[in-house]
């Protein structure tokens, strides 16, 4: 009769141990460069102003090696947005160190909620470097004169 018991506890071990979930790894790190537009010249108004590879993303990707990259823009002066056009900045990926669709590379215009700039698939197990351009696009000369602060929210889902 001992032998059953030892046999059940054994079973029910084996069990529980082939149903355990694996643990999961996902990370990533953000760096920017220098991130400052000035207005010295009324040509600065009128054109397109880009940072090359302002942003740099890094990220070591599970087992699932699926995960989308968002950003979104929330302003740190205190203005009123209502007073800065929302199609303020743009991004898009400068480059990476593995092959992401050829849209990402076309400037995406980022709003006050999350704007999706990236998804990657296929990259269980690696570490990904992404870079990404950010561009200040032309400004209304209606704008009033101000410092205006802005931060840049991204995320990384799996």
């Amino acid at each position: 009769m001992d032998s059953r018991i030892f046999f059940f506890a054994l079973i029910s071990f084996v069990f529980f141990k082939a149903h355990k979930a694996p643990a999961q790894t996902f990370s990533f790190n953000l760096q920017t460069s220098s991130l400052v537009f000035d207005y010295s010249n009324p040509s600065d108004f009128n054109t397109p102003r880009t940072i090359p590879k302002a942003f740099t993303i890094d990220v070591v990707n599970s087992r699932s090696g699926r995960y989308n990259i968002y950003c979104k823009l929330v302003s740190n002066s205190g203005q009123n947005l209502t007073s800065v056009p929302v199609n303020l900045f743009s991004v898009k990926l400068n480059s990476a160190n593995f092959t992401m669709g050829g849209s990402y590379f076309l400037p995406i215009t980022l709003g006050l909620t999350d704007v999706l700039i990236g998804n990657v698939t296929n990259r269980n197990r690696r570490t990904d470097t992404i870079y990404y351009d950010l561009i200040l696009n032309p400004l209304s000369l209606n704008i009033n004169p101000d410092n205006y602060s802005f931060s840049f929210i991204f995320t990384v889902s799996e």
